[in-house]
């Protein structure tokens, strides 16, 4: 049986690119230390105010199973069995269950379940409402938004529940027990249709319910069932709708927010020296790695030395102080967010950089076969070495990045192009690999980096060209990768030494044939303010994401907030 470790708490996904648009010129202004004062409301009594992106009026949607449900569906009013932090790898905690058991070579799981926990309408929870929830995903699979293989659950007493499976669910672990919340039977069992049903007055386990909702903000209030003793500590808190970045902005400015995930340029100087004592940010540069990322399934990026060229013609330094406004940090060789994985990078990798070499980048080309034309670009069996990258319109921070690297790289005797496309044409070419090259985000979270590298590069995850690929877009297929993933799906999490022995397998290919091209390891700025309400996540104490727009880290915040005075 695996326990959970004994740590104390003290105290998935709005896009980061919509709320990177369209603020980089907002600067703030002296309201906030005028407009920021303290509440004169009572501390017990006093609301969260949160901007999570949302620019659209708010629909009551508070379906867990929905992908248009409001945000802090998930986490604020339903719970899962088991909390996997966002900011700290290996970091499980108990939610509704305090102990978890595989079986049967890993198709199998027995969770005990915490007692005396209620739902909001004060009715008790128990091993049915898991096993329903479980049994639902089954026989519904519209609302299997994971495509777990469930093939059954059972409640053997009030307090065990043991889920079956068609494979072996190991590296599935946080997907089962971390996100998928649980329902209550006696509200869901009348439920027609599961998958489409709005739940606008919902029963959850979670630390908080829902007092009210209009289009342009909704209100949780404090849940008086919450299983967990004393929180959470604050009344409630609202989330807010703004036309654009330009409002919001302009509201943290006027103290009307306390916390947000706003793109600031010059955030020392334009937010925190407004307010120093209160105005706050941490920078989650740990959920993405920004990458070129090239199609392998065409020339000529299926050459390596290729990639190899483009990434040593690329000065990530310059690339992150004018296009990123210096937020973003050097990305690894093995593309695994830092320090979040450093204990899952090889040795051998750990200090391992991305050069910048123009010259190196020439003389790859040249013993690849290339020649240099009078009109200074390479070419190959008379044919120039010229690709297009596709970025979204608006996307301002990628466009200035490309239109840097455009010209570094014609030094280099490469010919960079850029098209700007809306998102929705950008998406289906990015998942049916109509592109040269695209200019995207890689993500994923989990315990350890398997979903990382599933994700983006196991074989099983992608398609031929013309066919809707999930992930891994640049077509990357290597049999040392899979077959290392493929063994860690074998292995229980806690064979540590046995994953990690994997994943070095999956690193010397990645690094050795350098798949994708890293620009930067992403950051994430999440402002908060601390004259009403303190004990946000911090560098120090990372006790959860400290996004306001990823469930579950948002709830985990939400519940061990702290009212000032």
């Amino acid at each position: 049986m695996a326990n959970f470790p004994g740590v104390t708490v003290m105290g998935g996904r709005v896009s980061r690119r919509l709320l990177a648009l369209g603020a980089a010129g907002i600067l703030l202004g002296s309201t906030v230390a005028c407009g920021g004062g303290k509440s004169s409301t009572a501390a017990a009594d006093r609301i969260l105010n949160v901007f999570s992106g949302a620019n659209t009026g708010f629909v009551a949607n508070f379906n867990p199973f929905s992908q248009n449900s409001l945000v802090g569906t998930d986490s604020m009013l339903y719970e899962a069995l088991m909390y996997f932090n966002g900011g700290k790898a290996d970091d499980v905690q108990p939610q509704l269950a305090t102990a978890y058991t595989f079986g049967d070579s890993g198709k199998s799981l027995t969770f005990t379940l915490r007692d005396g926990v209620k739902w909001s309408d004060g009715q008790p929870f128990s091993a049915q409402d898991v096993a329903f929830t479980f049994n639902l995903l089954k026989d519904n699979t519209k609302t299997n938004l994971q495509g777990l293989p469930v093939t059954g659950a059972t409640a053997t007493d009030q307090t065990h529940v043991t889920v079956t499976f068609s494979q072996p669910v190991y590296t599935r672990l946080m997907l089962i027990a971390g996100r998928t919340w649980i329902v209550p039977e006696h509200i869901w069992s009348k439920v027609t249709d599961a998958s489409a049903y709005t739940n606008d007055k919902p029963v959850g386990t979670g630390p908080f319910v829902v007092k009210s909702v209009s289009p342009q903000s909704y209100l949780y209030a404090r849940n008086p069932h919450y299983w967990d003793a004393g929180k959470p500590k604050i009344a409630g808190i609202r989330f807010h709708q703004y036309n654009g970045n330009d409002s919001a902005i302009a509201a943290l400015a006027a103290g009307q927010l306390d916390w947000t995930g706003l793109f600031i340029a010059d955030i020392d100087k334009q937010y925190v020296a407004k307010d120093s004592k209160d105005n706050k940010y941490l920078n989650e540069s740990q959920l993405y790695v920004t990458n070129l990322i090239p199609n392998l399934a065409k020339a000529p990026f299926n050459d390596p030395a290729v990639r190899k060229a483009v990434s040593l013609a690329i000065d990530r330094d310059q690339l992150i102080k004018l296009a990123f406004s210096g937020y973003g940090k050097p990305a690894s060789p093995v593309e695994l967010p830092r320090p979040l994985y450093d204990d899952y990078i090889k040795p051998e990798y750990q200090n391992l950089t991305l050069p910048y070499n123009q010259q190196q980048a020439e003389q790859t080309l040249q013993q690849a076969g290339y020649t240099k034309g009078a009109d200074g670009f390479y070419a190959k069996g008379g044919k120039r070495l010229s690709f297009t990258v596709k970025v979204v319109q608006g996307y301002s921070d990628y466009i200035s990045a490309l239109q840097i690297m455009t010209q570094e790289l014609k030094s280099a005797g490469i010919e960079l192009k850029t098209q700007q496309e809306s998102f929705t044409a950008f998406s289906t070419d990015q998942q049916t690999g109509n592109f040269d090259v695209i200019i995207t985000n890689l993500y994923a979270d989990g315990p350890n980096p398997y979903s990382w590298y599933e994700r983006a590069f196991a074989g099983w995850t992608t398609k031929p060209l013309g066919q809707e690929a999930g992930s891994n877009y640049g077509r990357f297929r290597d049999s040392t990768v899979d077959q290392a993933l493929t063994a860690i799906q074998a292995l229980p999490p806690d064979q540590k030494d046995a994953i990690k022995a994997q994943l070095f397998k999956a690193e010397d290919v990645i690094v050795a044939q350098q798949p994708y091209i890293p620009i930067q390891q992403s950051s994430a700025l999440i402002e908060y303010r601390t004259n009403n309400f303190t004990n946000f996540p911090t560098e120090q104490n990372h006790y959860a994401l400290a996004t306001p727009f990823n469930g579950p880290d948002i709830g985990i915040v939400a519940k061990n907030l702290e009212p000032v005075g």
